[in-house]
Parts: structure tokens; sequence; C-alpha cells
């Protein structure tokens, strides 16, 4: 009901988000979404440079269907982001809309009491006899108890610990701190983070930061022969900018390489292992013997190899081979986990090329299936294997922001849990002194108090009055 006053839009919108109600409800929203996020990894954190393949092999269906919806990317969404705005302007709101008209009640109370009013404090006493005297010997008892007493004539307010009533408006301004150093990200430069996949040897640039990082080894160690339970995992990683080294450190969990205020860290690595280099045994079928053997970097291979009197073209590489009844053959991923090589072999005795597939993993299924007229047979005598190292590149500038919004907030609650704010009136007419006491919480200590203040001016202590059960009807 407006009395008929006409409301405007900025009256709506102020009192919508100054309803206690709206802040809960963000807060639910917010808290939930958060949940939502937690379901899974976020895409920052998981141990795979494929995060489109990484959900459906690890968690099927659902985790595919969580990724392609985008919250594995939960905390990053403008949903979330939009939310947490909200909650922001809700708390400014709140904080204007209840603690300006505290902090003016506060500034502008009455010294002087009527004595009913005392009379009604929670906390009242009174002595008989009374004269100016024991008023002012009041107020120096009170003064050395750290209140501030201000003096009206025949009456008396002492005060302390008035700050501690805005501990809640402390607390929303460390929350808005921390909001604003969430949304300093957005600001160009700022804010920066990726997980880079690196081969050894392999560098990459990182970002838009200006430099690039190496990976100069890797050392990966169980602490079993099966390779079950991994002991350790590291990386020799470089810095270079502008072509020139600029820092390098091995690179433990937990002990990260700092560089123009970005962290790389060691985050995880790849437990699939790649194809590095490989020594091939030709094998003519015919005879039984070996032709010869040839050396293939699956990460680089060449166009084609020199074997004895043949050459072998490679006609088709897939890194990753796949095999699919409906797609055919591709590759899914650049990188060789399962390499597949097509060679079109020529020498002396053959009239035309002869085309055969080498798979590694797939030997027994390419002899059965596929090289049943295979004039020549691929046989590995020697391979070696390397990981891909995974290291988390971290700037958040506003990160100093955060920490203090963290300090403001734990202030604020320090102020609202362990503080009070204690008042005493006094007021003396008819030769009697009327003291009544008040504070917002801790009335056991503020009992206390009084009563060290009282008992030495020769005043009755004051004693809590129980509050009035409702009357049965």
């Amino acid at each position: 009901m407006n009395n008929g006053k006409q409301t405007s839009v900025f009256d709506t919108v102020w009192d919508f988000f100054a309803s206690v109600k709206v802040g809960v409800t963000i807060i639910v929203l917010i808290a939930v979404g958060s949940a939502i996020g937690t379901i899974y990894p976020q895409t920052n954190a998981i141990p795979s440079p494929n995060p489109e393949f990484y959900y459906m092999d690890t968690y099927g269906k659902l985790g595919d269907f969580y990724y392609r919806i985008g919250l594995a990317d939960t905390f990053g969404s403008w949903w979330f982001l939009a939310l947490v705005l909200l909650l922001a302007i809700s708390l400014v709101i709140v904080s204007i809309d209840r603690g300006v008209p505290l902090y003016k009640s506060l500034k502008n109370q009455p010294v002087a009491r009527k004595v009913i009013a005392l009379r009604t404090d929670r906390l009242y006493t009174h002595a008989e006899d009374a004269d100016e005297s024991k008023l002012e010997e009041l107020a120096q008892h009170l003064k050395k108890r750290r209140y501030k007493v201000r003096r009206e004539g025949d009456a008396l307010l002492a005060e302390k610990g008035r700050f501690p009533r805005f501990g809640a408006y402390v607390l929303h301004m460390g929350l808005i701190v921390i909001i604003l150093g969430v949304f300093s990200r957005l600001i160009p430069g700022w804010y920066y983070t990726d997980m880079i996949w690196l081969k050894e040897g392999e560098t990459k640039t990182v970002g838009n930061l200006g430099f690039e990082v190496q990976n100069n080894g890797f050392e990966l160690e169980f602490y079993d022969n099966e390779q079950t339970r991994v002991k350790r995992f590291e990386t020799d990683a470089v810095v270079y900018k502008n072509g020139q080294e600029m820092a390098k450190k091995h690179l433990l969990v937990n002990d990260y390489l700092t560089f123009e205020h970005a962290n790389i860290y060691q985050n995880s690595y790849d437990p699939q292992p790649m194809f590095k280099v490989g020594t091939i045994d030709l094998i003519d079928n015919t005879t039984q013997k070996s032709v010869g053997t040839f050396t293939i970097n699956f990460d680089d291979p060449q166009p084609s190899y020199k074997v004895g009197e043949y050459t072998l073209t490679m006609a088709n590489y897939f890194p990753d081979i796949k095999i699919d009844p409906e797609k055919g053959v591709f590759t899914n991923s650049r990188d060789p986990y399962n390499p597949g090589i097509q060679f079109d072999i020529t020498g002396p005795d053959l009239s035309e090329p002869a085309r055969q597939w080498m798979m590694p993993l797939a030997g027994p299924f390419v002899k059965q299936m596929l090289g049943k007229d295979y004039r020549f047979d691929m046989q590995f005598k020697d391979v070696d294997f390397f990981h891909m190292t995974g290291l988390k590149i971290e700037k958040d500038l506003g990160t100093p922001i955060v920490y203090t919004g963290l300090g403001i907030v734990l202030y604020g609650l320090v102020l609202c849990f362990y503080f009070q704010h204690r008042r005493v009136w006094a007021r003396l007419e008819a030769g009697v002194l009327h003291i009544g006491a008040n504070t917002n919480k801790n009335w056991l200590g503020m009992t206390g108090e009084m009563k060290r203040v009282l008992v030495p001016l020769g005043i009755e202590p004051m004693s809590m009055k129980r509050k009035e059960e409702p009357q049965q009807p």
C-alpha cells in the first residue's frame, strides 16, 4: 500500500534488492549452482587435453551431456557470474538501507531518558538518597571501564563498543570486496588460466601472456612394477620470451615456477603413453627372412623409408587410429596414442606398389583380418614411449583483492560474535538515581560488569528481568 503515492522504478528496484528474502534466494541459487558445478570436475581440472572425449570416456553419456550443456565450466558461465553480481547489488543495497538508519539512530540517541523508560530496561536498578556526587561517581567508574560518558544535566549516557553493531555490514563489505576481486578477472590482462599439455621437447606459447613454456624432460616413477600406483611425476620446465631463456625449474607437485605474475604448476600428466620412436623389422613372408630394419619417429614420421632393396612410402598416417563401421577410418587426435600407418612398398621384384597397414597395438588384427595376402610382415624390435605433462598456467592479479576481502569478512565475524555494544543510562530524579543498561548480546557478561561498577558505589547490583510469558487464555 503506497497511500496514493506513485512508486518510481528506482524505488521498486531498491525495495526488491533490499528484501532479505531476495538475498537469501540469490544465495541459495548460488549454492545450488556451485553444487551442480562439483558433480564432475571442471574442464580446467581434468587430467586430459581432450575434454570432448574425457567426459564421455570417464563418466559415460551423463558426463558427456554435462560437458556439452556447459556445466563443466559452471564457475565461468554467464549465469553464475550474473548471480554473483546480483548478490553484490543486494549486499550494497541492504547495507545502505539498514546501515545508514542504524548509524543515524546511534548518533542521535538521547542522553536523557524518562524514568519510565529506564524501568522497562532488562537490566535496571536504583539508589535512594542519591545526589549529584553519586551520579558523578558513577560516571567516573564507567570511564575506568572504557565507557564513553556523556552528560546532560541530571542525566548520563555511557556507551562502549558501538562499532561492533556494524559487524554485519563490515562482513557485507568484505563479501563485496571479494566479488570485486572475482570480477577483476574481466579486466584485460588481469586473469589467465589454462592447462597446456606438452610432449617432451615441445614448446607452446601461453595464450596472450607473451611467453613460451618448453617441456625439457618429464619423469614418471611408480611404486610397483605393474605401474598402477604413481610415486612421482616431474617436469623440467623452461620459460622463453622473445627467443631468450628467462627462467627454468624442475617442477614438482605443489612447487611452482613464477614468471611475470604467472604461476606454472605441475598439475597432471596424461596416463596413456604415446609412441615416441620404434625400430621395426621388415619380414618377407615368402622367405620368412628379415629384409632389414628402419626407425620411425611417430611424432614426426618421414615420407618414406629405405629398407634393403625396398622403399616404404607413407600413403596415410593416423596418429590415433579409430575404425568405425559407419565413419570408416579416422584419427581420434593428433597425438600418437595408437598410430596406424599405411605404406606403399616398392621394390625390384614388385610389379606394382604393395599397400600394407602397420598398427602396433592391433598387430593380430592386421595379420588376421587385413594381412592375409600381405607380402611383408612388420615386427617391432624396440619401441620407446613417452607421456605428456599437464602444466597449469595461472595469472590472477585480483587475488590480493580477494584475500583483502577475506580479511575484512573475518574481522566482521569477530565483531559480530565476540564484541558487544553496551549502553548505560542514569537519571537523577527526586533524590533517586535510576540506572538502566542495555546490550545487543551477552547479557550475562553485561550483568557481571555492572555488578563490578555498582557494588563499590553501594548500589544494589542489577539482575536480569525474565521475559514475560504470554498469558494463558
